[in-house]
C-alpha cells in the first residue's frame, strides 16, 4: 500500500464561495446562543402554519392540566374527609369506653352490695358455688 503525499499547490487554491440560502436569524439570537435557537423559531414557525395542529396540541395541553388538577383536588377532598372519619370514630370509641367504665362501675357496687363478691369471683373463674351455705341442695 503507497501513501501519498498531500498536494501542497491543491490546498493553496482558494474556495469558491457559496451563499447560504438558510434565512437571517432572528434579532433575538445573539452570538452566546446556539444554532438550536434557530430550530426552535422553525418549530413555532411551522406550528402557526398549521394551526389545526396548534390547536389540538393546546386542547390536550389543557386537558393534561385539567385532569392533574381535578385527580389532586379529589385526592385531598378524600383526605380531609378520612381525617373527619378518623376523629369521628376516635370519638366513639372514646365514648364506648367510657360506658363500659360506667358499667363495670355499677356492676362492681351491686356485686358488692348484694354481698356476692366470692360467687362472680368464682363464676369469673368457670366454677360454680353453692347457692346455699351450710350444705348441698337437696
Amino acid at each position: 500500500m503507497t501513501a501519498t503525499a498531500p498536494n501542497p499547490a491543491a490546498e493553496a487554491t482558494p474556495m469558491a464561495h457559496t451563499p447560504d440560502n438558510r434565512p437571517d436569524a432572528p434579532a433575538e439570537a445573539t452570538a452566546a446562543e446556539p444554532a438550536a435557537s434557530g430550530t426552535q423559531s422553525r418549530r413555532w414557525a411551522t406550528l402557526g402554519d398549521n394551526p389545526l395542529q396548534t390547536v389540538l396540541a393546546a386542547a390536550v395541553v389543557a386537558l393534561l392540566v385539567f385532569s392533574l388538577t381535578s385527580n389532586r383536588s379529589r385526592i385531598d377532598r378524600l383526605e380531609d374527609r378520612i381525617v373527619a372519619l378518623e376523629a369521628k370514630m376516635d370519638r366513639r370509641f372514646a365514648e364506648q369506653d367510657a360506658k363500659i367504665d360506667e358499667i363495670n362501675l355499677k356492676l362492681t357496687a351491686l356485686i358488692a352490695a348484694l354481698n356476692k363478691t366470692d360467687e362472680v369471683d368464682a363464676a369469673l373463674e368457670g366454677r360454680l358455688l353453692d347457692s346455699e351455705p351450710g350444705g348441698a341442695p337437696g
